[in-house]
């Protein structure tokens, strides 16, 4: 697990915490590649630097990249660029492509310092790619005390995501206030009987007490995959039903760089501590 910081304004942190929001973003970066697949960290950049997020999880991160005996350390630049701290937790395994290589896993970025970094992995079945979740409680600024969790589940079995989501939910249960998101690959519905035909692995998520922050407040389609013309939500960020209540608004974002940048749109929430006295009963 590597982390690396860069220095940013704190101004914001000395104001009161009760009466901010802050920004979260999760987004699948398709290992920095665009649609044309060279690198799209200008893109990506931009992207993030656009929705002013203040916490974004990212996943399919190569870090760091391998490419014709030249190591590549495109996270740490993304951070340097936006002025953010940064922590990756690798997945476990190397993803390889035609000439380049270099441990897979998932990010945070954050505007303010992180604490309490760890990173777990999940239960696997045989044949399967070992996942992981990588959390982070932030030490500082409007969600200091909130923990940070982003995880990719497997892409191609419902029966291995949910061997995974449990593993998720008893690491989460763990600590105090939370958020779970990420790239989930299973897909949520639309219209106003969607809850009723809820795949497993979201239907666990609701069971377990946690709130979709699309669902709660969520404006347009909401589709983030393929990005070019999304046809499900397979990207998420849940909040354990208590601290939903926090939640703002979500929207998926559909600019041009977007299309582009990645096959997946991000998804961005606003969210607040629900009442001022809450967050110190939980640090």
């Amino acid at each position: 697990m590597l982390q690396g910081s860069y220095v940013v304004a704190d101004n914001a942190a000395r104001q009161p915490a009760s009466v901010q929001s802050v920004r979260i973003m999760t987004y699948n970066i398709h290992r920095w590649a665009g649609h044309d697949r060279r690198v799209a960290l200008d893109q990506l950049a931009e992207i993030i630097r656009s929705t002013h997020a203040d916490l974004v999880g990212l996943n399919e991160v190569i870090h760091p990249v391998v490419r014709r005996g030249r190591t590549w350390d495109y996270l740490a630049e993304l951070a340097a660029r936006l002025r953010m701290h940064f922590v990756f937790g690798p997945s476990g395994w190397t993803d390889h492509g035609p000439d380049w290589y270099g441990p897979q896993g998932n990010a945070l970025l954050s505007r303010y310092p992180f604490e309490a970094v760890i990173n777990r992995p999940l239960p696997r079945l045989p044949t399967t790619k070992q996942r992981a979740l990588l959390g982070a409680r932030m030490a500082a600024g409007p969600a200091a005390g909130l923990t940070a969790f982003v995880t990719h589940l497997d892409h191609a079995f419902e029966g291995t995501r949910l061997w995974q989501i449990q593993g998720v939910l008893a690491e989460a249960a763990r600590w105090g206030p939370h958020f779970i998101a990420g790239d989930f690959n299973t897909p949520a519905f639309d219209g106003r009987y969607s809850r009723h035909f809820l795949p497993p692995v979201l239907r666990w998520m609701r069971r377990a007490g946690y709130e979709d922050a699309f669902h709660v407040v969520g404006e347009g389609i909401g589709r983030t995959f393929p990005a070019h013309a999304p046809v499900f939500r397979i990207d998420f960020l849940f909040f354990p039903r208590v601290w939903a209540q926090g939640i703002r608004r979500a929207h998926t974002l559909d600019s041009a760089s977007v299309l582009h940048a990645s096959d997946h749109r991000p998804v961005v929430v606003d969210w607040a501590w629900p009442e001022p006295a809450g967050r110190l009963r939980y640090i």
